[in-house]
């Protein structure tokens, strides 16, 4: 097949995107869909390729494979290699140990999988995860196993023209899955095959079912296809469910494009792109370690992220010119089996490197500690959070004893942040006092706002509202504690305010957003302020301070409810106006994570902060 100028140019512009997206959300809010261009194109490059060869009776399922590993594997294991040498002399153990299961799963090509499992509220966030990016690969991999030796398969069977329409119901299956699971199973439906498969299969439609087009319409289809495309980059957002019914965005935009075949567009004309299209793999590959670094260790500002983004494309640059052009066959092979088994050993033999000079930072014992923590009490953190109970059992339900069947006392609401204001509570508390809990994912206490969209997060916030509201008509509680991450100013608090008091509580309570770190507190605290109780520290999360002033504005005009200034509590600014921030309580962190309370900062906040105001 000819080379596909407009294809190139398109690589181009889902690798903008996905990296713009990735090193600041706000500039483009829906890069992420960059991805699912790649995706497209990718189904229609391995269609034409399987197709053309099941025609001409000389496919070889060998060879396609021989071809796919050559293209992907060299840039990716020389990546995976460096992580791990680079890792060897600078991470802490449990980062490194992290790393090289990540980087076993990565260049097994099962990191969609393995990303999919440590999605849970609790788990490690993604400026964690050195090789998050490569779940696109492993999901891409295993459609190349999958799809050519289907087609062999029902070639022996079917009929060309049975094998195409055989892809057209693929296509309408894997959406429909896709639609539906998307919002009920976020989780593997973001990384799994079996709801991004439409996508790559539409690519393939594309080339079975070309439209022929006039040449003075292409340029309208494919200004179609760019709008769409643009419609899922700016439009949409990591707070819409994905992919779902609308991915269907960017991909019926690269599926319009790739049947405009325009070789006369700023797609093809344009010698950047065509550079940037060129470089497109390798510069996806190594621009998230980029991110991962850029978040851990430098301030995040306009300077270094332009720096970073420039650094993407001379790796990149670089990385196709000397990798993906001259690394391959036994080479390749060679590397790819040393970074396998040398992450293997590293992975198997995780926490036993003391040969390491990182090994014996003090930073490791601290990462050791807080990598094992385990919130008390875990199950009331789990039976008394509606979204949580519905992820594990596939239930919207709340377990008895979160609900206290005594009338009075305190009633705590809102999503995973009052549930770890609940445990310092119950040992600060008097003995006997009523305490109830009801918390789901990312859900602010509300009576009036309901989720839009029916997801197991958006379901289980509408119901543990719900059934909040039945809860407190029911046991009375004198006071009800609200609580939620962060994003307080999209909510209508004062009408949730006045409902509650008509429902005769008699105190609320609203305690504003906790310090909160990037990628987590006891990373920021082990890299750089071992040994401080405050510290000033770029990982803070300073979009809290928007939310926090809502609050604080809010409050000196209602004085309806009492405000709990978390921000003020704990952070207080320096001589050189610096946000300096509580990091410890006695031995302990303050968070365990990037924000949720540890037992004894609990046990401080209520005890200095909650109680006396009950």
């Amino acid at each position: 097949m000819e080379f596909r100028k407009d294809i190139n140019g398109l690589r181009a512009l889902a690798v903008i995107a996905v990296v713009l997206f990735h090193f600041n959300p706000t500039l483009i809010p829906g890069g992420f869909a960059g991805v699912d261009v790649f995706f497209v194109i990718s189904g229609f490059l391995m269609t034409s390729i399987i197709f053309r060869g099941i025609e001409q009776d000389n496919f070889s399922l060998i060879k396609f494979y021989i071809a796919r590993a050559n293209r992907i594997i060299p840039a990716l294991t020389v990546l995976c290699f460096t992580l791990l040498l680079l890792g060897w002399f600078s991470t802490f153990d449990v980062v490194f140990a992290k790393m090289s299961e990540h980087i076993l799963a990565s260049i097994s090509f099962i990191s969609n999988f393995t990303y999919w499992q440590e999605s849970g509220y609790f788990k490690a966030v993604a400026h964690q995860k050195w090789l998050l990016h490569t779940w696109s690969l492993s999901a891409e991999w295993q459609f190349y196993l999958i799809y050519p030796l289907l087609l062999v398969v029902m070639r022996k069977f079917l009929t060309l023209q049975a094998i195409k329409i055989a892809i057209l119901i693929m296509v309408f299956v894997s959406f429909i899955a896709s639609a539906i699971l998307t919002y009920q199973w976020p989780d593997p439906s973001y990384y799994l095959l079996h709801t991004r498969a439409w996508e790559m299969l539409l690519g393939g439609v594309a080339y079975l079912y070309p439209i022929a087009i006039k040449t003075n319409t292409k340029k309208k289809v494919e200004y179609c296809g760019l709008l769409l495309i643009f419609t899922s980059y700016f439009l949409i957002s990591q707070d819409n469910a994905w992919p779902g019914y609308l991915a269907i965005f960017p991909v019926l935009g690269t599926f319009l494009i790739i049947q405009a075949q325009s070789n006369h567009s700023f797609l093809s004309n344009n010698i950047i792109y065509q550079k940037i299209g060129t470089w497109s793999y390798s510069i996806y590959l190594w621009h998230w370690p980029l991110v991962v670094y850029m978040n851990a260790y430098m301030d995040i500002n306009a300077l270094n992220i332009t720096l970073m983004i420039i650094l993407s494309i001379i790796l990149g640059m670089f990385s196709h010119l000397f990798i993906e052009q001259k690394l391959k066959g036994k080479k390749a092979v060679i590397l790819w089996f040393i970074t396998l088994g040398l992450s293997s050993i590293v992975y198997i033999n995780a926490g036993h490197f003391e040969i390491r000079e990182k090994s014996q930072d003090p930073g490791n014992q601290i990462l050791s500690t807080y990598k094992k923590y385990k919130l008390d009490p875990t199950r009331l953190y789990n039976d008394c959070n509606t979204a949580s109970q519905m992820n594990r059992t596939g239930k919207m339900r709340v377990a008895e004893r979160c609900i206290s069947s005594e009338t009075g006392g305190l009633f705590l609401w809102g999503d995973s942040h009052v549930a770890t204001i609940s445990t310092g509570l119950r040992y600060e508390m008097k003995k006997g006092t009523p305490l109830s809990l009801l918390s789901s994912n990312s859900c602010a206490p509300s009576f009036v706002m309901k989720r839009p969209l029916p997801d197991n997060r958006d379901m289980g916030c509408n119901y543990s509202n719900e059934f909040a509201y039945k809860s407190i008509l029911k046991s009375k509680p004198s006071t009800v504690i609200m609580a939620t991450r962060f994003k307080h100013e999209l909510f209508d608090w004062e009408d949730t305010i006045n409902t509650l008091h008509k429902m005769g509580v008699e105190k609320v309570i609203v305690v504003g957003p906790l310090p909160q770190w990037q990628p987590s507190l006891p990373l920021v605290y082990a890299r750089r302020h071992i040994g401080e109780e405050f510290i000033v520290d770029s990982g803070f999360d300073y979009s809290l301070i928007k939310s926090n002033q809502f609050l604080v504005d809010l409050h000196k005009k209602n004085k309806n409810f009492i405000f709990i200034n978390m921000l003020d509590n704990l952070c207080s600014y320096t001589q050189n106006n610096e946000l300096s921030c509580r990091a410890k309580v006695d031995d302990d962190l303050v968070a365990f994570d990037y924000g949720h309370l540890t037992v004894e900062a609990s046990k401080f906040i209520a005890k200095n902060y909650v109680v006396p105001l009950l």
